[in-house]
């Protein structure tokens, strides 16, 4: 995955902190040229979170019920119990 190491290098510095996606995506790549790019940066993110969630080491929030587009995101802490 194209931007999992620039995502897990800053989720794993900040255990305790949520991220929003659009903080994620400026992390992987802080100088984009135009929409197009930003939308595909997007969803290589968005790929990497989701492997991230389904093995365990990011917890996602849902900021309202029932929205799908907004979430924040966590890097689970690996000293709490599961």
């Amino acid at each position: 995955m194209k931007y999992a190491r620039e995502v897990i290098e800053l989720m794993a510095a900040y255990p305790g902190r949520d991220f929003k996606m659009a903080e994620l995506v400026r992390a992987a790549s802080p100088t984009i040229p135009d929409a197009r790019t930003r939308g595909a940066v997007r969803q290589g993110v968005l790929r990497v979170v989701t492997a991230l969630i389904e093995n365990g080491s990011v917890l996602r929030r849902p900021t309202r019920p029932g929205v799908r587009t907004q979430a924040l995101y966590r890097w689970r802490n690996a000293t709490r119990a599961r």
